[in-house]
């Protein structure tokens, strides 16, 4: 029995495949495309393709191919794709609702399994839904989309297929850039990114309408945005400046906002908007006068640490010059006489916490005295422990009861307990908090295996923890995962293992624009560290030897020290 249309396209992680009937046409997954003049209303200097209608002749296989290749033309709200549909289903369909992203390697298969009904099989890559969220699947995972088919007038049309478009993986890159749209953290300090993709020919529009739409699900209640909802795109367009830079007009309701939600609002215009690779250079104009936002805005993009750290045979050292003779600095003089593991450092270079050397207390201290050594956590193993730049460590137990431990600066009486319930009866192997002190990632694993989740701090003010938001699964080609942490604003690098070979490996996992795989690595690499501000990557193993990576492989340190972080 086929499965229902809308079925087989909703379960985006089945991997099962229908059987194949007799008889099975083989499309090229290339097909002749025009160019076109773009409406006024499309953004200058971004590419368009134009598909090409159905022939009168066409086969009903050859109308199943035509309509995914037609994914590409966009104009008149996807006119020509809609030319292979019935009337009826032309009305209904959505092909704003999401985007199925598909190998072009290989050519795309049409089934017939009767005279109205046919299967489309294509290698699925990756799912964008209708807010611009991708989700890449682990690997190329083959799919079948049951469609329906009648003749109109002896033409062949669909008269059955899935809301959406399909895409090849080139056609998208062409066709589609990532974006961050940058929200506001709850004490007004930091930029925190939403990471998307949006049609490049109406990337400007599509950045405004995300703003004033508000975060993805996972950022909910942890950020905010002052780019008023109502604010549209009527009065808002693109244009070339005199000398070639792109310009944006700022909407009415931006501009008529008080001058320091004005200043706030227009810090997430410009920074959105310079995320899309077409609007790199833009500037914001109003009234033919430049209009950016003041420089004592006073909020900021959030980037992670570059300076690098270690445990020593005692205390925290400084790796910065670690080819001298002379001792390793010493960074915190509390912790200076002390065997520890997992050393961190706050990025202004105060805050300090580490693990003893059995892992089974949370040390707390700081680089000038002003936080008292004291005992935070004991009576359990736990986890490295974290920090953020709002004054807390963060760590759990590694057998988790579904409760994360923020311990506070401020002393006892002020730390937190925040829950977690998605983490309760799993065993927590690593968290870490991204520069912007909002979005955590935490590595966690069960009988079923790691996974490795983002989410975020929903704080008030003040930046109390509150509590802490559903995550979503970020999807890594490694398996048995050990190790993770940030290394850019929108990436972490991974440490797991290869599935094809079991082979220890390390990658850096974008959220925006997919994995990259990193050198191979000693088979007793146990801590991983990396930061895109410094283009370095450490790494520790098992038996204490260090080693760093600038880019041509793994140079071996002569070092005594080990976990190597940066702050």
């Amino acid at each position: 029995m086929i499965p229902a249309r809308r079925d087989i396209l909703r379960a985006a992680g089945a991997a099962t495949v229908l059987g194949l009937g007799a008889a099975c046409a083989r499309i090229p997954t290339s097909s002749p495309i025009d160019s076109r003049p773009l409406s006024a209303r499309s953004q200058p200097g971004v590419p368009y393709v134009q598909a090409l209608p159905p022939p009168a002749d066409a086969t009903a296989e050859q109308v199943v191919s035509g309509f995914v290749q037609a994914g590409v033309g966009s104009e008149d709200d996807f006119a020509v794709a809609r030319e292979y549909l019935t009337d009826d289903l032309s009305e209904v369909w959505e092909p704003t609702a999401g985007i199925t992203v598909y190998s072009g390697s290989r050519e795309l298969e049409v089934e017939a399994i009767s005279d109205t009904e046919m299967v489309l099989v294509l290698e699925v890559l990756a799912l964008v839904d209708s807010e611009g969220v991708r989700s890449l699947l682990a690997g190329p995972t083959s799919r079948e989309i049951e469609v329906g088919v009648e003749l109109v007038e002896d033409q062949w049309r669909l008269s059955d297929v899935p809301d959406g478009i399909f895409l090849s993986e080139a056609a998208f890159e062409t066709l589609y850039a990532p974006a961050r749209l940058y929200f506001i953290d709850a004490r007004s300090q930091h930029l925190v990114p939403d990471h998307r993709w949006y049609p490049l020919q109406r990337g400007a529009e599509a950045v405004l309408e995300g703003l004033s739409g508000g975060p993805v699900d996972f950022l909910d209640g942890a950020v905010h945005t002052e780019v008023p909802g109502n604010s549209g795109v009527a009065d808002t367009e693109v244009s070339t400046g005199a000398d070639g830079t792109a310009q944006l007009t700022v909407p009415s309701a931006v501009a008529s906002l008080a001058p320091g939600r004005r200043a706030l609002a227009l810090t997430q215009l410009e920074s959105s908007l310079r995320s899309l690779r077409t609007l790199s250079g833009v500037r914001l104009v109003r009234d033919g006068a430049d209009f950016a936002p003041s420089e004592d805005a006073g909020i900021e993009r959030a980037l992670p640490g570059h300076r690098p750290i270690a445990a020593g045979p005692t205390g925290v050292i400084s790796l910065a010059d670690p080819g001298t003779d002379a001792p390793a600095t010493q960074l915190v003089p509390d912790l200076a006489e002390l065997a520890l593991r997992s050393p961190v450092i706050a990025q202004d270079g105060v805050l300090a916490a580490a693990l003893t050397k059995e892992a089974s207390v949370v040390l707390l201290a700081s680089t000038d005295g002003s936080v008292p050594l004291r005992e935070a956590a004991t009576g359990g193993l736990f986890v490295p422990p974290r920090v953020d730049d709002a004054g807390y460590v963060w760590t759990s137990t590694r057998s988790s009861a579904g409760v994360l431990m923020a311990l506070s600066a401020d002393g006892p009486e002020s730390d937190a307990k925040v829950d977690a319930p998605w983490l309760d009866g799993r065993e927590v192997q690593e968290l870490d908090v991204a520069a912007d002190a909002t979005r955590m990632i935490v590595l966690s694993s069960d009988a079923g295996g790691s996974r490795l989740d983002l989410c975020s701090v929903i704080r008030d003010g003040n930046g109390v923890p509150q509590s802490v938001t559903e995550p979503v699964q970020v999807r890594t080609f490694l398996s048995d995962v050990t190790q993770a942490s940030w290394y850019d604003e929108i990436a972490v690098i991974v440490l797991g293992s290869d599935p094809g070979t079991g082979e220890q490996r390390a990658q850096i996992v974008d959220f925006a624009t997919g994995r990259e795989p990193l050198p191979s690595l000693r088979p007793d690499t146990d801590r991983i560290a990396g930061t895109v501000v410094g283009e370095t990557i450490w790494a520790g193993t098992a038996d204490g030897s260090l080693l760093r990576n600038d880019g041509d492989g793994w140079t071996t340190v002569d070092l005594e020290a080990r976990d190597p972080w940066f702050y």
